[in-house]
This record gives C-alpha cells, sequence and structure tokens, in this order.
C-alpha cells in the first residue's frame, strides 16, 4: 500500500468512527484554524512576498483578511445552513408522510491549489470541506513552496493527519493523489491540468469542481466615466502583477474613446504604482523564471506603447499596454496571466461581442458604460461566470455571490453559503407511518383503483 493510499484510508477509518463529524465539531475546528491563522500571520505575509512579492496590504486584502473574514461569515451561519430541512409531502399520494433533506458530507476531499494566491486558494475550499463534516487532503503548488511549507506547518500542528493533511510535491504527487479513488476532487488551475484531473476522477466517477481561467474582457463603452473605469482596471488588471484568474485580460473600447483611455490609463499606473513600478511596494513579482519567459515571448512582434521593461534576475515585469494586437498573436490566444494589457478598439457594440465570443466563455465579463440597456444587451448575448457593471473583480469580494466559471473556465461553484453546499451530497428522506395502508397502489390493478390514481395525480 503507498503511503497515500494508506493516508486516504486513515481519513476515510476516521471519517466513519467520528460518524461525519458533528456541528459543533466543525465549529470547533474552523475556530482552530481561525486561531492559527492569526497567530501564523506574520509567517503567511513574509512566505507571500518571498514568493510573489507581495507587499502585506496586498497579502492581507486578498488573502489573509479574505479567510478570516469566510471563516468569520461561516461560523456565524453554519448551524442554519446544515439544518435538515422539511419539505411538502403531497398527502394524496403519501399518505402521512414527512419528507426532508437532509446534507451529508462527501468523505475524503482532495483539494489542489494554484500558485498565484497559494494561501486564500487553499484555506477557501478547506474552510467549506471544514464546514461541510469532510476530512481532506491538500496539494499546494510547489511553484509557491515558501508558503506551502508554512501552510503544512500551520495545518500539522493544530489537525492529525488523518484529518487534514497538507501533501507538498511535485505533479509527480500531484499525479499519485489523482489515481486514489477520493470522494472529492476540487482543483483550480489551468485548463490543461483541469482536464487530466477531471480525466482520473472519472475512472472513479468521483465528482468534481474545477476553478480555471479564460480570458476575461473588459469592455468600455462610449459613454463610460473614462477617469474611473480606467483607475478601476489599472487595480484590476496589475493587482499580483496581473497572476490573477479574474483580472482583465484585455480592453475592447469604442473607438470614439480610445486615445482618452490610452491616455488615462498611463496616468493611472503612474499614480497608483508610481514612476518606477520596479521599486513600488505595490508591485508583485512574477512566480518563476519559466512564467517570466512565457510573458517575454507575448510581447513578441507586438506595438508596446507603455512599459515593456524587465529584469528577469528580479522577476520584474513592468505593467504594459500594447496596442491592437492581432486576433491570431498569441497574446490574444490564451490567457496572459501576466500584467500585459492589450487594447482594442472597436466600432459597435456588436462587434465587441462578437469578439468576445469567439473564445471559450471566461470567468467574467467586466463592462465599463451608463447605459442599462446596452449593458442588459452585452448581459444576454454573452456567457460568463460573472458579470460586472463598472468595476473589476470586486464581485470575488461578496461572500454571497457563488463564484465559478462556465465550462472551459470551470465547474462548479464555491465562497460562503456555496462552498457549503459544494463539499456535500444531498439526502433526501421520506417517513412512511404503518398506520394505514390503502391498496390503491397494489395489484390486482382495477378501473376503479385507476380512476382514483388520475384524480389523484391532477
Amino acid at each position: 500500500m503507498s503511503d497515500f493510499q494508506s493516508l486516504l484510508t486513515k481519513q476515510s477509518i476516521f471519517f466513519r468512527e467520528e460518524a461525519y463529524f458533528t456541528i459543533d465539531f466543525r465549529l470547533k475546528m474552523l475556530q482552530k484554524l481561525e486561531d492559527s491563522i492569526r497567530k501564523n500571520e506574520s509567517k503567511i505575509n513574509e512566505a507571500l512576498k518571498e514568493d510573489l512579492g507581495k507587499s502585506a496590504f496586498e497579502a492581507y486584502t486578498t488573502e489573509v483578511g479574505y479567510i478570516l473574514f469566510e471563516i468569520s461569515h461561516i461560523k456565524k451561519h453554519l448551524k442554519k445552513w446544515a439544518k435538515r430541512k422539511k419539505v411538502k409531502t403531497p398527502q394524496k399520494i403519501f399518505f402521512y408522510s414527512k419528507s426532508y433533506i437532509e446534507h451529508k458530507p462527501r468523505g475524503q476531499v482532495l483539494i489542489f491549489a494554484p500558485w498565484n494566491y497559494p494561501f486564500q486558494l487553499v484555506m477557501s475550499p478547506l474552510i467549506g470541506a471544514i464546514a461541510a463534516g469532510n476530512t481532506a487532503v491538500i496539494k499546494p503548488s510547489e511553484y509557491a513552496d515558501n508558503t506551502a511549507k508554512v501552510l503544512e506547518d500551520l495545518i500539522s500542528e493544530i489537525f492529525p493527519e488523518k484529518y487534514i493533511k497538507v501533501v507538498r510535491g511535485s505533479s509527480t504527487t500531484a499525479q499519485q493523489l489523482t489515481d486514489l479513488d477520493w470522494d472529492m476532487v476540487f482543483y483550480t488551475g489551468s485548463a490543461s491540468i483541469g482536464k487530466k484531473v477531471y480525466e482520473n476522477a472519472a475512472k472513479h466517477l468521483t465528482p468534481v469542481l474545477l476553478e480555471l481561467g479564460g480570458k476575461c474582457p473588459a469592455i468600455i463603452y462610449k459613454d463610460a466615466n473614462i477617469n474611473v473605469s480606467t483607475r478601476r482596471l489599472v487595480w484590476a488588471k496589475f493587482l499580483n502583477a496581473g497572476q490573477t484568474c479574474l483580472a482583465p485580460d484585455y480592453i475592447l473600447v469604442h473607438k470614439s474613446a480610445k486615445n482618452k483611455v490610452i491616455k488615462a490609463l498611463k496616468k493611472e499606473i503612474t499614480e497608483q504604482l508610481g514612476q518606477n513600478t520596479k521599486e513600488s511596494a505595490a508591485f508583485a513579482r512574477i512566480i518563476n523564471e519559466a512564467h517570466f519567459d512565457r510573458l517575454q515571448k507575448l510581447l513578441e512582434q507586438t506595438e508596446i506603447i507603455y512599459g515593456g521593461e524587465s529584469d528577469k534576475e528580479k522577476r520584474y515585469i513592468a505593467p504594459t499596454i500594447v496596442d491592437e494586437p492581432s486576433v491570431s498573436h498569441p497574446l490574444m490566444q490564451e490567457e496572459i496571466f501576466g500584467p500585459i494589457l492589450p487594447v482594442i478598439s472597436y466600432e459597435k457594440i456588436e462587434d465587441a461581442i462578437r469578439f468576445v465570443n469567439r473564445n471559450h466563455p471566461p470567468l467574467a465579463i467586466y463592462c465599463f458604460l451608463k447605459s442599462n440597456k446596452t449593458f442588459e444587451f452585452i448581459e444576454r448575448h454573452t456567457t460568463s461566470g460573472s458579470i460586472v457593471k463598472n468595476d473589476a473583480i470586486l464581485q470575488i469580494a461578496n461572500i454571497n455571490l457563488p463564484f465559478g466559471g462556465v465550462r472551459q473556465s470551470g465547474i462548479g461553484r464555491y465562497h460562503g453559503k456555496s462552498s457549503f453546499e459544494a463539499f456535500y451530497e444531498v439526502r433526501t428522506y421520506l417517513k412512511h407511518s404503518t398506520s394505514f395502508d390503502p391498496k390503491l397502489r397494489y395489484p390486482p390493478y382495477t378501473e376503479k383503483k385507476w380512476n382514483l390514481i388520475k384524480k389523484a395525480l391532477k
């Protein structure tokens, strides 16, 4: 038996022995997790700085603080969410019966986390797994290994491995884990790897939640507030050096507003990140040399109208604006996932919609405009995990909004209550009395019974 199979067996035994973990147990575990995060906040910040060059402010707002808020929210509502729910029972058919819906934990959950938000994207699904009453094995990304080590220490200090375990390692480790028969797999990362995870899970008919990516467009209409729009877009695009799945991938701007938008983008980059972004504490770094090289290659044969500077040793690529790249250029064929912002003009809103729809449905579409009619037109003629008017990324901060994509950008939803729902199975209950047992359903079938059944099923 492999070490990982042994770990899965241990967790399975613990899960069965504890009878799915009581709500009080789950709340206690969430509290332990919260206390440990607060205790280790400085270590988490240091690790995020080492891995991605994140400032303490950005680390707190997008990772640590976000998770503490989510734990608090789930603790507050868990007892209500987890209650068995009574539903109506048609008494014409089910005499003296009662019907219920109950939430049962899935069991042994495997969580794959990416490197771009290496703390948040481990903890957020883990919170849901704990709240729903599961055990969990977590495979963090080896690309953010400083954060992975802190996570491993934090989890092992408060939870036994038969309950929750962090497993560090390479892609070989990930493959060995996916070969096992889990009760659920949660994966965040690229669509290419997501397909492999999905394929492996299908061998065991294991349910999978996939959080992937795609090219999220920002559409700027001719009536947009340009100053506010570009301020919000610069923040959203260059947060974490563009390494955010929800980041605006490119801008589609009405041709009448293009020059003003480009001018405003340049101004906002300077105001938010300074004249020399390389020295800005607010600007993160590219995760590793391989991704640095990939991004540099994407800039080949493009018209750079702002930025473009880089330093491989420092893993630094400046905020960069590219003018009108060709649809066939690699920059427009894959998710950029870096601080490169293509700007493309359009004449009619229908042109912008056609441009968006030539790609797979993205995680989000961002629309900057005043006209409700135009916004509704875009909404009706596009598909995405979310659509936002006059902002970007901010939808993820609303814990009440389920987060996820559509097909190539993801399968399933989580965050807040949706995290709890993602990690449980629905079990239906029917309680039937034996005090009254009409013979209507039993053979022999007569015309009288048939007529009564017809009346009952009207």
